[in-house]
């Protein structure tokens, strides 16, 4: 009981001392980061392009693609919502208008995207109400998804959407330098689209081209080796409609270093695996 009384008196001293300092501590502000309106926060933010009572049709192409998606899976609501993913970026590839007029070139042996995937677009809460319908699953199905995985753009992007890495391999090489030239190049800052709605600036991590750091995605295509004065370059060309190179913008090939292909010069010699 001792003990007890003791280990009582001690919690009260300690709460009266912990509230004689707060009271005589000098008062200060509560301070809160802005809001990003980006794909970070899960609340909706109506607007007169993205509001719950606009409709949203899915297109012939993207029924298609609907079709050929959920034969995949079990015809059961677990089977159907299985879709809910795939169906999010089909919606963002229809939305993306940009992906078609942008006159890009790669290099021999490079993989061409003849169709949009989806980079440059966006889905609408509209969508995502249709994706729900059609799944037979509740909107709260389609909401978790679609806020917990930023690949989907819950607002409209500019026509020219540039994620910018930033990840460290690409920012020991420069990638705020780039990003620096981007912010002056075209009045915005990251996070931000211009008022134009030609351009939106993102900050992303890592895009998978650390060999070719720094780099920016626009749309679906990657520009690499980047130099301040190769990135206005870059930013002109297709502002003005220009032919666009994709890959390295420094000359290299894919991602051959500056000596060009210095081992696997020929087939194998082996040993091969065997036959099984």
């Amino acid at each position: 009981m001792r003990v007890s009384l003791l280990a009582g008196h001690a919690r009260r001293a300690a709460i009266t001392r912990f509230a004689t300092c707060a009271a005589r501590a000098p008062s200060r502000l509560v301070h809160a980061s802005a809001v990003r309106h980006g794909a970070g926060p899960f609340k909706h933010f109506e607007s007169a392009e993205n509001s719950s009572g606009m409709a949203f049709e899915f297109d012939a192409e993207s029924e298609k693609e609907i079709a050929f998606t959920l034969s995949k899976y079990p015809d059961t609501l677990q089977g159907r919502q299985s879709g809910i993913m795939p169906l999010l970026w089909i919606v963002q590839q229809q939305l993306d208008r940009t992906h078609n007029t942008i006159k890009a070139s790669s290099a021999p042996g490079a993989m061409d995207f003849p169709k949009t995937q989806g980079g440059g677009g966006w889905v609408p809460l509209a969508a995502m109400h249709k994706i729900a319908e059609r799944l037979g699953c509740t909107h709260m199905d389609v909401y978790e998804v679609a806020t917990f995985f930023t690949m989907y753009n819950r607002e409209r992007k500019g026509a020219f959407h540039i994620q910018l890495c930033a990840t460290t391999p690409c920012m020991v090489c420069g990638a705020y330098d780039i990003m620096s030239t981007i912010e002056d190049h075209l009045g915005i800052k990251a996070g931000e689209s211009s008022s134009d709605g030609m351009w939106t600036l993102t900050e992303v991590e890592c895009l998978g081209a650390c060999v070719n750091a720094p780099m920016i995605q626009v749309n679906d295509f990657f520009f690499e080796n980047l130099t301040p004065e190769s990135t206005i370059k870059l930013l002109d060309n297709l502002r003005d409609g220009k032919e666009v190179k994709i890959g390295p913008q420094n000359g290299l090939k894919n991602s051959e270093g500056p000596m060009g292909r210095t081992s696997l010069t020929g087939p194998p010699s082996g040993p091969y695996c065997r036959e099984l």
